[in-house]
């Protein structure tokens, strides 16, 4: 069972990746990494639950900040505090301390 979840994983991730139009992926390099960081959506949950999966976690429960690049998320924090999931083969050590940096301005700013 956990092969088949884990298959299934892989190929919505990778759904996630093909997404975006070569027209689009080539505009997005020439650009950089483009990051958006954003309050996840009520249609993020389906993707941080992938997310959590892929990383070995527990999905928190409440409002999280994800991060994208270029279209694809790739690390996302709880709000009110916890641990951070990030995909495992996307380079996001960086990635997640500007999350966590924005939370706690955001924490800060009340």
């Amino acid at each position: 069972m956990k092969a088949l979840i884990e298959q299934t994983l892989v190929e919505q991730i990778g759904h996630d990746r093909q997404r975006m139009s070569g027209r689009a992926r080539r505009a997005a390099a020439e650009r950089g990494d483009e990051l958006v960081i954003r309050s996840a959506a009520a249609d993020d949950h389906g993707r941080l639950r992938n997310l959590a999966l892929l990383d070995s976690a527990t999905l928190a429960k409440g409002p999280m900040l994800v991060a994208e690049q270029h279209g694809v998320l790739v690390a996302a924090v709880p709000l009110g505090g916890g641990r951070p999931i990030a995909d495992p083969f996307v380079p996001s050590a960086n990635i997640v301390s500007i999350l966590e940096l924005r939370r706690s301005q955001l924490l800060a700013a009340g």
